[in-house]
C-alpha cells in the first residue's frame, strides 16, 4: 500500500512539475477588433530600445521604452519619432521587439505613455489596414523641435543680438 501511495505521490508531482503556467494570456479578438480597441496604429521600424535602470531586482514586468521610426499612421497622431513602452518579457504580456525591424503597432495610452503589449495586435510586419477597417496609412506629422534645440537656437540668437549692439555702440573720445 506505502509503494502504491508513493507511486501516485511521485506521479502528481512530475505531471505539476511538468505544468507550464503562463503569466499573460490574452482574450482572442479579430483584427478589426484590436484596431477598433488601438488609440494608436502605425507602422515603423525599432531604432532603439531602452531598458530601465532598474538596480540588482529585474522583473518581467519592467517597462521598455522602443523608439520607431514611423512609416505610415492608420490612427492616432504619431510623429516621424515615436516612443512606445511595453514589458521587458511576454510572461508580463510584453512584446519582444528587435532593433532594426518593422512592425504594425497597436497601442493605447496607459497613465502618460503609449503602451503596446502581445494582446494587442502589434505584429512584425505590415499589415492590411482595410482588411482590420482602418483607413489607408498617411505620413506621420513632424517630429517637434526639442527642448535643446530651442535652447541652443536662442542662445545663439541672444549672443548675436549682444554682439550687433556692443560692436554699434559708439564710443567717445574726450577732445584735449
Amino acid at each position: 500500500m506505502r509503494v502504491l501511495a508513493f507511486a501516485v505521490f511521485v506521479g502528481a508531482l512530475s505531471v505539476g512539475l511538468g505544468a507550464r503556467a503562463d503569466a499573460c494570456s490574452c482574450v482572442q479578438q479579430t483584427g478589426a477588433e484590436q484596431a477598433a480597441r488601438a488609440e494608436v496604429v502605425f507602422r515603423g521600424t525599432v531604432t532603439v530600445i531602452e531598458a530601465p535602470i532598474t538596480g540588482l531586482l529585474i522583473s518581467s514586468a519592467d517597462p521598455m521604452s522602443i523608439r520607431f521610426a514611423v512609416d505610415a499612421v492608420y490612427k492616432g497622431d504619431p510623429t516621424r519619432t515615436y516612443w512606445v513602452s511595453t514589458e521587458r518579457s511576454g510572461a508580463s504580456c510584453g512584446f519582444d521587439f528587435l532593433v532594426g525591424r518593422e512592425y504594425t503597432v497597436f497601442a493605447r495610452l496607459r497613465e502618460d505613455r503609449v503602451h503596446t503589449d502581445i494582446c494587442s495586435g502589434t505584429m512584425p510586419g505590415g499589415r492590411d489596414p482595410a482588411a482590420i477597417g482602418l483607413p489607408a496609412g498617411r505620413a506621420p506629422r513632424e517630429d517637434p523641435p526639442s527642448t535643446a534645440l530651442i535652447a541652443v537656437i536662442l542662445i545663439t540668437s541672444a549672443t548675436a543680438a549682444i554682439g550687433a549692439a556692443y560692436r554699434g555702440r559708439k564710443t567717445s573720445v574726450p577732445s584735449s
